[in-house]
């Protein structure tokens, strides 16, 4: 009985876990979609370089709390993609657009691998 127990007790605890993580990442996606969001939302030149220097802060804070949580491959991906964005901003770029929305895209890639699905678990 108490193996049963246990059993239960630690399946709890996992479980209680990952729906903390996801709770977690989506808490965090909320705020970097909120700065990608001013990056685009950015009127001059100079708002969106300071917007852009915000976001990539963010993705610094971003980036060590989930790193214990996902996968680091697609951190790094969204890494380079941040990264982009500030020499993008300076050659006036008409993919900065797309490279922002680019980063909304791996925010929810991430929070969508973390979920479990069924297919996932067998």
């Amino acid at each position: 009985m108490k193996r049963i127990f246990i059993s239960i007790v630690i399946i709890a605890a996992i479980i209680a876990a990952g729906c903390f993580a996801i709770a977690g990442i989506e808490a965090e996606n909320t705020k970097i979609y909120g700065k990608i969001q001013e990056v685009l939302e950015s009127d001059s030149l100079e708002e969106a370089e300071e917007a852009v220097t915000e976001l990539e802060e963010a993705f610094a804070k971003y980036s060590k709390r989930l790193s214990c949580i996902v996968d680091e491959d697609i951190l790094e991906e969204m890494e380079g993609a941040v990264y982009m964005l500030r020499p993008m901003l300076e050659s006036s770029s008409d993919e900065f657009t797309a490279q922002c929305e680019l980063l909304r895209s791996y925010a929810k890639r991430i929070l969508d691998r973390e979920i479990p699905t069924f297919g996932r678990i067998l």
